[in-house]
């Protein structure tokens, strides 16, 4: 059980324990808000065995914002989202071919899956294959 803990620098409340002006980012968003230049108010502390999220002390957390002093979101103009629909297609332009593959090709490799596998074919590469035992 966690224990409400407002001396805490932020102050910590345990599941289903905030101050009603208290919210997460998805709460946030989900009233058209951004948490704006503030920091962390607080955190929500819960625990739970899965894994995949930070830890405090064995506990999950998440950032609470203060609703009272959140802004409102930045809309979406038509060309931001043009900008980012340019982004996008340039990051997922081979460098090598030239091709939009509909994915991010590897910077380690530097070319996306069929120039690489048309690169090791060239070069002698075989891939082995895992053999299964009957």
């Amino acid at each position: 059980m966690v224990l409400a803990d407002p001396d805490a620098n932020p102050p910590g409340y345990p599941w289903r324990g905030a101050p009603g002006w208290l919210a997460t980012r998805a709460q946030l968003a989900a009233m058209g808000l951004r948490p704006g230049r503030q920091g962390v108010q607080a955190l929500l502390l819960w625990n739970s065995r899965r894994g995949g999220r930070p830890r405090i002390d064995g506990y999950r957390y998440a950032a609470l914002y203060d609703v009272r002093r959140a802004r409102p979101r930045i809309a979406m103009s038509g060309r931001r989202a043009a900008a980012l629909a340019a982004a996008l297609n340039a990051r997922m332009t081979c460098p090598s071919c030239g091709v939009n593959r509909g994915y991010v090709p590897s910077r380690r490799v530097g070319a996306c899956n069929e120039c690489t596998a048309a690169d090791d074919a060239a070069a002698g590469i075989r891939k082995e294959t895992p053999t299964h035992a009957a």
